[in-house]
């Protein structure tokens, strides 16, 4: 029974992650043409990065599902366009932390902003309902995993 379930459970997974690139993903290539014309990769760095204040490389690289060589190329592109910068832990000098510099985080500020009127605009072709239906979804699904990632 629970083999069945799993099984369902990633056909609804992958149908999932369709539709969501096919509704929402391209917003962050349609709002790469602000200042620093970043691609989505660098966009959704920003995004994480600036949602946990600082990162450890290889952290950022398991959320972005980016190879060492790719992550680094890419730190370095948002470091010499002064979104990001890198300093040592002091806790532990062999590994480097990377956060948002302030052009950083105005530039994040920016492209949220670009986010949520691209979202709002898929939103608003459903009823209310329906988006307080998606919204307890995703409230779910957040809960579930963090559970598997073992951050709860």
């Amino acid at each position: 029974m629970k083999e069945e379930r799993i099984r369902e459970t990633v056909k609804l997974q992958f149908d999932m992650i369709h539709l969501f690139h096919k509704n929402f993903a391209k917003a962050f290539h349609q709002t790469g043409t602000g200042r620093y014309n970043l691609n989505k990769n660098q966009n959704k760095a920003i995004l994480i990065i600036g949602g946990v204040g600082e990162i450890m490389p290889t952290t950022l690289g398991k959320c972005l599902d980016l190879q060492k060589g790719s992550l680094t190329s890419m730190i370095d592109a948002l470091e010499k366009e002064g979104l990001v910068c890198r300093r040592g832990d002091p806790a532990d000098r062999r590994k480097i932390l990377i956060s948002l510099t302030e052009k950083g985080k105005n530039y994040r500020n920016w492209f949220t902003e670009e986010l949520e009127k691209s979202y709002s605009e898929v939103f608003s072709r459903l009823a209310e309902e329906d988006i307080s239906a998606y919204q307890e979804g995703l409230k779910i699904m957040l809960d579930i995993l963090k559970k598997l990632d073992g951050s709860t």
